[in-house]
């Protein structure tokens, strides 16, 4: 049996291991959590991807899907030329 001096010197040592295993626990947990709910959304992060890769690539032309105004060159310039 250890006596209570020997207990009291590992204290530390006792407090840092617990400090460490707490912490692991908590970085595997949050991992695993990310990565879970990653696999549960993978069918709607695949989707949003491919629809920021059509508008990037011109597949969807944002400006017909909200009817944005659409001028030329030749209009821009007679704009910034009236007086």
């Amino acid at each position: 049996m250890p006596s209570p001096s020997e207990i009291q010197s590992m204290l530390p040592l006792y407090f840092q291991l617990l400090f460490f295993a707490v912490a692991g626990a908590l970085i595997v947990g949050v991992f695993f959590s990310i990565v879970g709910w990653f696999f549960r959304n993978a069918i709607v992060i695949m989707i949003i991807v491919a629809i920021l890769f059509a508008i990037n690539y011109g597949y969807i032309d944002l400006t017909k899907l909200f009817g944005a105004v659409q001028y030329d060159n030749a209009s821009i310039t007679n704009l910034l030329q009236w007086q």
